[in-house]
Formats: C-alpha cells, structure tokens, sequence
C-alpha cells in the first residue's frame, strides 16, 4: 500500500465542533487557505497558525484513536510490523538525545505514547518511564509492552502529580491536539522545575511549503495524494518554527531550541512509495540538506527555575 493511501484509509479526525478562534492567539478573524478533505484549512493573519475549521469533542477523538492506530497502513504489512515500530522508538531516542544530551537517568512522561515502543526503549536506555494516551487499544498494547505506568486519557485529567517529571515526550502529538495551549499549560504542570519538554511536529515554515500550496490550488485533483500527505486527516493545528515559540511561552515554557527532523517516512518508509514519488523524495531530502530545513521539526523547551 502506497503511505498515502494508507493516509486515506485512516479517515478523518472527528469534527463538529467549529473553530471560531485562533488556537494561539485567539484572534476571530481566522482566514480560508485550502480545501482538505475534512474542509477548509484556516489561517491565522495574526500569528500565522494554521488550524482546520472544526474539531471535535475528546469523547469522540478518543474513540478515533482506539480505532486507527500509529502508523496504521504504513507499518502494518499482512499483521507484521518487521521491526519497524522499534526503529521509529529508536530513531526518536536518538533525535531526543542528540537535542538534549545522553542523559539516561530520571523520570520521563511521554504524552500519546500510542503503543508503547518508545517508552520501552527509553526504559532500557536507563528512564523510569510513564506513558499517557487516549486510545483504549493503544495503552492496553502499551503496558503489556512497557514496565511502568500507562495511563488512559489526557495529561490533565489522569491524576499525575505536578512537578513530577523531569522530563516530557510528545513526538507527533501536537497537530493532533484540537486545544494545544491548554494542553500545553496541563503538560508543563507536570514538569520539574529546570526539566525538559521535547516535542516533534509539522514544520509549517518549511520552505517548500508555499511551492506546495499553489500547486495544491492548481492542479487539486493531480496533486490530491501528497495534499492528504501534507495535512492529512487526523490534525487539527499547525504550528511553525516562527510561531512554536510563541505557544510554549504562552504554557509557561522557555524555548531552548528548534532543529530540522527528517521525517519518519523519508527514514524508514521510502521503499513504500512508487518510483516517481521515491525520486521526488529523494530530491527533496537533497534540497532540504542543503537548506538546512524540513516539513518536520524537533523542538526543546524548559521549564524555569
């Protein structure tokens, strides 16, 4: 299956609820910039944030989430995963380390920790670990997986005490939150004093984003496979280095730094996509190289002291 079928097949994050504010700076007079599947893709003129026009209520994402797992589509091949899921958790243990150092000592949280890879590498690079996710299915495959906590629901609402951590992971969980500040503000309750937040998103000021958008607007039926891609169904909000800032202070965290990340399917599901796709691909990585920059994003936050 081609990734962006895969994409496809997930389906569509639940709605219904409109978006009449920015998910930042609350500014109302949010502006159309594309049709994605899931409707129009807003745009903030205040702060430059790109939002979907509706999400929906936590019950119903998560009852989403316990239906379409991580990666469904792209790592599952005929039930197997041949290793896979392991070289993701490996690949963003690494990415973490190389961003904050080789630390391997204390307690970590890792918000969304779907089905619980990354916290058992963690677990065995030295971290007494705990996992937060919204899905059923993924925290019951999680703590079969993993040796410490799971805990079903949001950061906010599963009793975990404040200051507790001294350091949070949420790779690939931010364009998926419908409220990220209030998220945000619940997460860095959660951390210590002087401990870290590292998070992996969507870059959304990647430089080949605005060649993208108009050919998106150009040729809609053609280019309909990496638009899916691009802002697939399951986010909501899309943040960029310019702006990502911005966010973390306004949830009481000081940014620290932002770095290129390429992304998971360039790494490990390349071979996936057809020739023409893989070529383009291929060139992109080059570009971005040379440019120093990604569609994806690493970023470091502290709390102070």
């Amino acid at each position: 299956m081609d990734p962006a079928d895969a994409v496809r097949a997930r389906g569509i994050a639940p709605g219904g609820v409109p978006r009449t504010l920015c998910p930042l700076c609350g500014d109302p007079n949010l502006q159309p910039l594309l049709t994605l599947r899931a409707g129009p893709l807003l745009e903030c003129p205040t702060c430059g944030v790109r939002c979907t026009a509706e999400h929906g209520e936590a019950s119903a994402i998560h009852a989403y989430y316990s239906a379409v797992l991580a990666h469904e589509g792209k790592a599952d091949v005929a039930g197997r995963d041949d290793g896979v899921f392991e070289a993701i958790a490996r690949t963003q243990a690494d990415a973490m380390e190389e961003l904050c150092g080789p630390r391997r000592h204390g307690d970590l949280l890792e918000i969304g920790c779907s089905r619980g890879h990354l916290l058992a590498e963690l677990q065995e690079r030295g971290w007494t670990v705990t996992g937060v996710d919204v899905s059923d299915a993924s925290v019951e495959e999680a703590r079969s997986r993993s040796r410490g906590d799971v805990l079903l629901g949001e950061p906010g609402h599963v009793g975990l005490e404040p200051s507790s951590f001294d350091r949070v992971a949420m790779f690939d969980v931010l364009a998926h939150l419908p409220q990220p500040r209030q998220t945000l503000s619940d997460v860095a309750t959660l951390i210590r004093p002087g401990g870290e937040l590292v998070l992996s998103t969507v870059n959304e000021d990647w430089p080949l984003v605005p060649l993208f958008l108009r050919a998106f607007r150009a040729f809609p039926s053609r280019t309909a496979g990496l638009r899916d891609e691009m802002y697939e169904g399951q986010h909501y909000c899309y943040f960029g280095r310019k702006n990502v800032g911005r966010l973390l202070e306004s949830a009481g965290l000081e940014l620290v730094d932002v770095r290129p990340l390429e992304p998971i399917s360039v790494r490990l599901f390349l071979h996936q996509y057809g020739l023409a796709k893989r070529v383009a691909m291929i060139g992109m990585r080059r570009i971005d190289r040379v440019l120093g920059s990604s569609r994806k994003m690493l970023v470091l936050a502290r709390k102070p002291r």
